[in-house]
């Protein structure tokens, strides 16, 4: 039995295992990829070089650290979580049913794609699902964002202070009237086009054109990138019947990022915080990690004594 699994390969159950095997703990990560969304690389027409992203080199190193432990990685899919006699049993597809005392949830969130003929196939060619991680690439740029949730709405106004212009496009009026919304309105470089609908993304290699209509108008905006902010699928689905989630599935947390179930903790974008960049997910698997390990020294007498029943 282990002291602790973590499922999700990412930033966050990366630096998680790292820490609970800097304690001396035995850690097992399933994850069916390890490293997650870190490194994901935008490729934007006559960009200059390769794009540097903040954090990845940390997580390329955490990589090299946990598996550095001999059978600390599984590569596999989990099917179900449960805490069976205050010991945990997770399910995996092709390696049986391993045990735990705690579970850590790092399984992280994907992003509502994009449904316009041309956008899956320039996917990182100036499709993007994370404005806030390749803003630095668009100084001098032209870029659209689709969408108008707060991660939507923060991106444009990051975008614009980063020196793009920036094309604001939403399909109806929610969630226009929030203070990044009367933020935004007030930045020069920012057109808000209300009620549009994408009809489709135009570029040979890159992104170069995107078709809008309205009212069975169209428009076609020259753009260097687009972004597409449609909402987040937390991928909770192998716990949210046994721990509390909001209406969205994304995994409630307490400050000490323990779940409503004890011994269940969860770090990342699965849960309701927000840790969108690397090294915010970085930290934020170090401190349920820490929280874990606390849970682990002050429950030993307790899952020993579950555990013979």
């Amino acid at each position: 039995m282990y002291d602790m699994i973590i499922l999700g390969g990412g930033a966050a159950g990366l630096a998680a295992a790292a820490y609970a095997h800097s304690k001396q703990r035995d850690v097992l990560v399933i994850a069916e990829e390890v490293g997650g969304k870190a490194g994901t690389q935008q490729h934007l027409h006559h960009q200059v070089g390769e794009e540097e992203l903040l954090g990845v080199e940390a997580v390329q190193l955490l990589s090299r650290r946990v598996a550095a432990h001999a059978g600390a990685i599984l590569h596999d899919r989990v099917t179900n979580v449960a805490k069976v006699n205050g010991i945990f049993e997770v399910d995996t597809q092709q390696h049986g049913r391993q045990q735990s005392r705690v579970v850590l949830v790092a399984t992280g969130a994907s992003p509502l794609p994009l449904d316009a003929p041309g956008a899956k196939q320039l996917v990182n060619h100036g499709i993007g699902y994370s404005i806030t991680t390749h803003t630095h690439l668009l100084s001098g740029k032209t870029a659209a964002v689709i969408g108008s949730t707060n991660r939507a709405l923060r991106g444009v106004i990051e975008l614009a202070h980063s020196g793009a212009h920036v094309y604001l496009i939403t399909p109806d009026a929610t969630g226009m009237s929030t203070p990044f919304v009367r933020a935004l309105r007030q930045i020069a470089g920012v057109t808000v086009l209300e009620r549009y609908e994408v009809k489709r993304v135009i570029g040979a290699t890159n992104v170069e054109q995107l078709v809008i209509a309205r009212d069975g108008e169209q428009s076609v905006l020259q753009v260097d990138a687009v972004f597409a902010d449609l909402g987040l699928l937390p991928n909770s689905g192998v716990v949210r019947q046994i721990v509390q989630v909001d209406p969205d599935g994304f995994i409630w947390v307490d400050d000490q990022h323990m779940t409503t179930l004890a011994g269940l903790f969860a770090a990342g974008d699965v849960t309701t915080a927000f840790a969108e960049q690397i090294l915010i997910a970085i930290g934020d698997g170090v401190r349920a990690a820490v929280s874990a390990y606390g849970y682990l020294l002050t429950h030993p007498v307790l899952v020993e004594a579950e555990a013979a029943d």
